[in-house]
């Protein structure tokens, strides 16, 4: 039921009261909504999927469900279990903590390949890592286990700073971000940051610049192949 992508282990919900719920149920075809109501344990609950008469007799404890939903520019889907259900006083599903996530990141502009040394600073901890691509939103850094005593245990919404220094720029520079996209494993961070409003102008501007210079140096290197 679900499509063949990657998904990643130690990757954490991020989920509000409210969220509407796209779920799907093998051999239903019609689109199918819920609401997310909160946590219990290691269930969510979530509102019986609409149409509910469609569904009523395949809702039982133990049937399998794919869920998707929408949050802070990222698509979240997990596979699940229906853990158990209750009629009164009103209706409600308890579904199984997802073991496995995807998450699918819906960029509004294209990012640039870049290899770019930084000092990553959440609290008092901090990681050598590497930016790998950049927009004028918001970057991706990778930080490696081997180049770390000890990865920061990113969370969405943490607050990061970046401590950087840009091609030409004498001075490093201090990025201000916010984690929305993370994958996890025991020996990497794959870490998609915001960048913060309060990051520095003139820091934005050197951003801007690099982007531009990376992007004409990439136009003046393609190659172009005649094929017969």
């Amino acid at each position: 039921m679900m499509d063949d992508k990657l998904f990643s282990q130690g990757v954490r919900l991020a989920l509000e009261l409210g969220i509407r719920l796209k779920v799907e149920i093998e051999g239903v075809d019609i689109p199918l909504e819920s609401t997310f109501c909160g946590f219990v344990n290691n269930q969510l609950i979530i509102t019986p999927p609409s149409p509910y008469h469609h569904v009523q007799h395949k809702l039982y404890d133990g049937a399998d469900l794919v869920v998707r939903y929408f949050y802070n520019g990222t698509i979240y889907a997990f596979q699940t279990r229906i853990y158990a259900h209750i009629e009164k006083p009103v209706k409600l599903i308890f579904i199984e903590y997802p073991k496995l996530i995807q998450t699918s990141e819906l960029r509004s502009e294209k990012r640039s390949c870049c290899f770019l040394e930084t000092v990553i600073v959440v609290g008092e901890e901090e990681n050598k890592g590497t930016i790998v691509d950049i927009a004028k939103s918001g970057c991706h850094c990778l930080v490696r286990g081997r180049d770390n005593t000890r990865v920061i245990p990113f969370k969405i919404d943490d607050q990061v700073k970046l401590q950087c220094r840009f091609p030409g720029v004498k001075t490093p520079l201090e990025i201000i971000g916010t984690v929305r996209n993370l994958r996890k494993s025991r020996y990497e961070a794959n870490v998609g940051l915001q960048f913060h409003e309060n990051t520095a102008d003139v820091t934005m501007k050197i951003i801007i610049w690099y982007i531009s210079t990376i992007e004409k140096f990439v136009s003046a290197n393609e190659v172009k192949l005649d094929i017969p």
